[in-house]
Formats: structure tokens, sequence, C-alpha cells
């Protein structure tokens, strides 16, 4: 379970991170509060220093609080909403809070903002925000439900490898294993012994996102479900009860493919 929640709140964060809209933002915010200077910054800092002060905040205080109600929505399940991530943003306020009373201190030692007034400022901005993004969120998701709606439907290519199996076998792939000089082919329909290369294999799987986890498997990525250990391995769960080990010369390539 808790190998799943940091995996979903993982993948929320380099999602972000991905976003030029969000940078383009976090930018744009910078600049104003810098050429502004609120909170005793005008006074207490140079223009450059100001700069530096707000886009530090910025980024560290919209990261720290996307994280948070990202964790917050993974620990505790439910329909998403406005109201929802109002509550999750207010609490995301006392990590935000604190972070940025610490970084004040080392900034302005004399003058910085009291704890508990800068703890309702925070709280409140970060309620809002978080209700605010939720909103557009939805906003978006919907827009997209219509479009997709009125398209055409996209019938997914069949990955190649699957023409190699039964009929009845021919279902969503979820891994590959090397079994001597066979390669075995799992769906959500079963299981069939192919005879030829596990690399040969990975090639005919086009269309599906998958890694290769070691020297004598793959796994597709909607497949798992999960990580852990079994002694001093890596391991990933997948759907249907299947645990195959994580190699340690692969081990790069699946944490950037957010599956640990």
């Amino acid at each position: 379970m808790r190998g799943t929640v940091l995996q979903s709140t993982k993948r929320e964060l380099q999602a972000a991170v991905r976003s030029p809209l969000l940078w383009a933002a976090l930018a744009a915010a910078a600049l104003v509060l810098g050429l502004a200077g609120p909170f005793g910054t005008y006074d207490g800092l140079a223009l450059p220093g100001r700069l530096a002060y707000w886009a530090f905040v910025a980024v560290v205080t919209w990261f720290t609080g996307f994280g948070s109600v990202a964790l917050l929505n993974a620990l505790l399940p439910g329909t998403r909403s406005a109201t929802r991530d109002f509550l999750f943003g207010a609490l995301a306020g006392l990590p935000v809070t604190t972070l940025v009373w610490v970084f004040n201190l080392w900034i302005f030692p004399e003058d910085g903002i009291g704890f508990l007034p800068l703890l309702a400022y925070v709280t409140m901005l970060a309620a809002i925000v978080s209700a605010i993004v939720s909103v557009f969120s939805e906003k978006m998701a919907s827009g997209l439900a219509a479009n997709s709606a009125t398209a055409p439907a996209v019938v997914p290519e069949r990955p190649p490898l699957l023409d190699r199996m039964p009929p009845a076998l021919r279902g969503r792939l979820r891994y590959l294993s090397m079994q001597d000089h066979y390669v075995e082919v799992v769906t959500d329909k079963g299981s069939h012994l192919v005879l030829m290369r596990l690399s040969d294999a990975i090639a005919e799987t086009a269309g599906i996102d998958g890694v290769q986890i070691h020297r004598s498997h793959w796994v597709a990525r909607e497949a798992v479900t999960g990580s852990g250990r079994q002694g001093d391995r890596i391991v990933l769960q997948l759907a249907g009860g299947a645990e195959l080990p994580v190699s340690r010369s692969k081990l790069r390539e699946v944490r950037e493919a957010g599956l640990l």
C-alpha cells in the first residue's frame, strides 16, 4: 500500500515538473512579487535579491503544497472536488509555512514575519489555490471527455506479439519472462510459451508502454501494482499476483519510469 501511495504521488509530481505552463506561471509570479516586494522584501532586499527570493519561494512552496495535496489524495482515496482539495490545501499550509519560516530566519534573522501570522496567510492561500486548481482540472477533464465523445473512436493496434498466441489468450499484455529458449507471454487472459528471444519479443510489443526490468523479464507499465523486497532483491508486484525481480543494472531505468 505504501509503495502504491508513494508511486501515485511521484507520478503526479513528475507530470507537474514536465508542464511548461506551470513553469511559466511560477516565473511570472516570481517576477511580479519580486518587483512589488511584499512582506518587507522591498526594503530588505535589492531587486536581484528580491527576484531570487521570490523565485525560490514560488517554486518550493508550490511543489511542497502540490506534493502534500497529492499525497493526501493518495492516502485518502475519494472523488476529487474543489471542497476536498480546499481542505487538503489548508492542511498543506503547515509544511509550506514551516519551509518559508525557516528560510526567512536565514534571510531576515531579525525582521522575519512570525510563524503564526505566516501560517494564517499561507494556509488560506494554499487552500484557495488548491481549490482553483481543482476547478480548472475538472473543467479541462470535462472538455477532453466531451471532445473524445464526439471524436471517432480509435481502435488501438494490437501488438504483433499477441498474434503468436492462441486467440483465446489475446488479452491485455502484462509481462514477458524467459523460460529456457522460450518467452512466456502473459496477458490478463492467460499465458503462452513462444519460441523466440526476449529481445525479439519486446520488439513486438509496439504500442505497449513497458520496461525491461531484468535480463529475463519485461513488464507493461499498466500491469504494475506496487513494489517491495524479497530479501535483498527489489521486486515489482503485478496484476494477477505475480512478482518479478528488478536487476541492479535496470534499477535506474525502472525508477525513471516511475515504477519504484
